[in-house]
């Protein structure tokens, strides 16, 4: 079992005709802490999805002339620095234990430059940045070959197994790596005697359906060739689904040769391609694909997986799920995905998850299976506990969310939940240090997948209550934290008692999330508290803005396992007067990010959300410093990171600054009249509703506005840079020491108490 390793293929959409092919913006590498956090959990081997052009940039058989091949590469030629970041990934693998496949995420296809009779490219750039590839300004220069079998074929057997000759060459006898992937999800290949992709959707399955398994075939007996051992992972046509596998769509399976596995894909939504995310909505098309009219049911993905198993069980071959995903959304999912997973391992599948990695639109994606971070330890994704529990694997980590306000004589409810797979049950004690009623006092996390168990608290009134956990010895006698519910009458009052307990009855009055650097972290994936100079990676919401499954932390998965990765710069923790700071001053720092999705009629999500959108009333908070007087750019952002809507607060020649725009281009900026010193930390404040905006410097009021935004989605927030229109925009190259951000209108009362205890934070007052 393990996961797809998904990042490395995503430069694809413009490649050719866009400087779109920088390490960490379009595409990223997994880390050596990715694998190695795999590792720890009990998988054993994961899938590279890899991008052909990324690696192989010019076909072996390309006549190009001298200025081409400077800029391109010599015909055949791996990239040197791709080729290497691969290598990297294999090397991950062998030290942790663990073997990778190699997948090759084409489709049959290849983007290519047209090259002229002279060997030339129209419009040939190579940009200044050595990672960007060169690329054509004349988007007509660019053209997609697909394998064929008829005279005139533009990607052909010799330029496929030329490129698996040569890895099989490079990567055979590396102890991590694991097999070869031969192409990811083959379909609608030319019809008969055609060169072209057959796309007509009013005649389906007209492609001529042994063009690949010649390619695959010629492919095989390349590898074999070198490498008569490592295994070679057979996807069949129609995008490789499971229910496709026989005779009807892969007359010429199985084919020969030694140590081959047959590759499937399975998901769970009706049209069996993971992008539907909504249970309801996929019962509603009343479709299955694989079977034609009538609903998906819990079974489906077991009902499209027999398929495949049972012809395997016939024909006495292999088989893998290379890809499955299940939707984080709703525990019909899940259930279902226990049901397919438990069915594919107890017929002898190798099981691959979709969606791992650390690519930034892959985190929080609707199917995922990507680590965040909570509480401050790694959160696992709910897609592991299913696949853990179907290979007996027992590991777990315990969490509870919950609000945090309580008027008195209302109830809160707390969940306590498991992440990862239960042996056996988990009990726990909880008790209450200042009264109330708690409807149990005994909670069961049941044996399996994902367990969870919860309770309500009523608390009495004007009090602030702490509720304690503790074990029967399960899991070494790992709890949650301690958890404190409000019902103070009058927070603000209550500041002249406990300015820390008032702050935190606020921010959960509005289910505020907060972030100090106190809390900062060297990773989201095993790390530790931060000391000084070391980079820091990870941030938990240590206010109330997380909910089961949707927690909200802020956190840099950078691949800097290299100096080819980049020339970006990671956020790195300074204690200055005792106080924690994350150190953003160098250039193109990459800071913090809490990426969540977005909701859409097709991803009608209720939990993997950021707390507001634009046209929501809403506040930001932050305790920073800038280092002299032209500092510009965002400290806290909340945006779309594929489009340009964004809510900043900021700086501009180190006069605080907020400023907002919404999806018409309405804009707005309020900048205070004065810089702040430098070296002086401060609070910077923005408050927005409807008619009403304000920006405060030090708790006053500095320059305010009275615009109404358009309803406008966000789906992250970040600290310490921005990124919009999927790119970064610069930081303000200050320091951070907190930030508080949340929906609703505080009064200005309860903004001073805010801005009074993230003061503390800086060392001020």
């Amino acid at each position: 079992m393990g996961t797809n390793l998904s990042g490395m293929e995503w430069a694809k959409d413009s490649l050719r005709f866009g400087a779109s092919s920088v390490p960490n913006l379009n595409f990223t590498v997994p880390r050596k802490a990715d694998v190695a956090y795999l590792a720890a959990n009990g998988y054993t081997k994961n899938r590279l999805p890899i991008q052909w052009e990324l690696l192989q940039p010019m076909l072996h058989n390309t006549v190009a002339n001298a200025a081409a091949r400077a800029a391109i590469g010599n015909p055949g030629a791996f990239h040197a620095a791709y080729e290497a970041y691969i290598t990297g990934v294999l090397d991950a693998h062998a030290a942790a234990g663990m073997t990778c496949i190699i997948d090759c995420h084409n489709y049959c296809r290849y983007q290519d430059f047209k090259f002229q009779a002279d060997g030339s490219v129209i419009g040939l750039t190579v940009p200044s940045n050595p990672l960007s590839r060169p690329y054509t300004s004349d988007n007509s220069q660019v053209k997609l070959r697909i394998f064929a079998l008829a005279a005139g074929a533009t990607l052909t057997q010799s330029n496929f197994t030329d490129f698996w000759t040569r890895a099989a060459t490079k990567w055979k006898s590396h102890p991590g790596f694991g097999g070869y992937g031969l192409m990811n999800e083959p379909h609608d290949m030319p019809q008969p005697g055609g060169i072209v992709p057959w796309n007509d959707e009013l005649v389906q399955r007209a492609e001529d359906l042994l063009i690949w398994p010649a390619f695959a075939q010629a492919a095989i007996a390349a590898i074999r060739a070198v490498d008569p051992l490592h295994p070679i992972y057979l996807a069949g046509n129609y995008w490789g689904g499971a229910m496709n596998i026989g005779p009807k769509y892969n007359p010429a399976w199985p084919l020969a040769g030694s140590n081959i596995i047959y590759e499937v894909h399975t998901y769970m939504d009706a049209f069996n391609n993971g992008g539907g995310f909504d249970f309801d909505l996929e019962v509603a098309k009343n479709y299955t694909a694989g079977f034609g009219v009538g609903p998906v049911t819990l079974n489906t993905g077991v009902d499209r997986m027999k398929i495949a198993t049972d012809w395997a069980k016939a024909n006495r071959v292999k088989l893998a799920v290379t890809e499955i995903g299940m939707p984080i959304d709703d525990p019909r999912w899940e259930e279902a995905f226990k049901r397919t997973v438990n069915h594919a391992y107890e017929a002898g599948c190798e099981i691959y998850s979709w969606m791992g990695g650390n690519h930034w639109p892959i985190h929080n994606h609707p199917t995922n299976h990507v680590p965040g971070w909570h509480q401050n330890k790694t959160l696992e994704p709910s897609v592991s506990g299913p696949m853990k529990a179907a290979a007996g694997i027992a590991r777990a980590t315990l969490f509870d969310d919950g609000p945090g306000w309580a008027p008195a004589g209302t109830p809160v409810t707390i969940t306590v939940y498991a992440r990862g797979n239960l042996a056996s049950p988990v009990v726990l004690t909880v008790a209450s240090n200042n009264g109330g009623i708690l409807n149990k006092s005994r909670l069961t996390i049941p044996a399996g997948a994902n367990g969870q168990d919860t309770f309500t608290h009523t608390p009495a009134a004007n009090r602030v209550t702490t509720l304690s956990y503790t074990s029967d010895g399960q899991l070494g006698g790992q709890t949650p934290p301690p958890r404190k519910i409000y019902s103070l009458s009058d927070p603000v009052a209550y500041a002249a008692t406990s300015l820390t307990d008032a702050a935190m009855a606020i921010i959960a009055r509005y289910s505020a999330c907060k972030w100090e650097l106190a809390d900062g972290h060297t990773d989201y994936l095993q790390g530790g508290p931060a000391a000084d100079g070391q980079r820091v990676l990870a941030i938990s919401d240590s206010g109330y803005g997380s909910r089961a499954g949707n927690a909200m932390e802020m956190l840099n998965w950078t691949n800097k396992d290299s100096s080819a990765m980049g020339s970006m710069s990671l956020p790195v923790m300074r204690v200055t007067n005792g106080k924690k700071n994350s150190d953003h001053t160098l250039s193109e720092t990459f800071g913090f990010w809490c990426k969540k999705s977005v909701v859409t009629p097709v991803k009608p999500i209720t939990r993997n959300l950021v707390p507001y959108n634009i046209e929501d009333a809403h506040f930001a908070i932050a305790a920073v410093s800038v280092p002299g007087l032209n500092n510009t750019g965002p400290v806290f952002q909340a945006s779309l990171a594929e489009h340009i809507y964004s809510s900043d607060l900021g700086f501009s020649n180190s006069q605080p600054q907020a400023k907002w725009f919404d999806i018409t281009g309405q804009t707005l900026v309020l900048t205070s009249p004065t810089r702040l010193p430098a070296n002086a930390p401060a609070v910077i404040a923005f408050t927005s509703a409807a008619g009403a905006q304000k920006l405060r410097v030090n708790s006053v009021v500095v320059a305010s506005a009275s615009a109404t935004f358009v309803p406008s989605p966000f789906n992250q927030m970040l600290i310490g840079w921005g990124f919009l229109g999927y790119y970064p925009r610069e930081g303000f190259r200050g320091n951070v020491y907190s930030v508080i951000t949340g929906k609703g209108a505080p009064t200005p009362g309860e903004l001073a108490v805010l801005e009074r205890y993230l003061g503390t934070t800086a060392g001020i007052g």
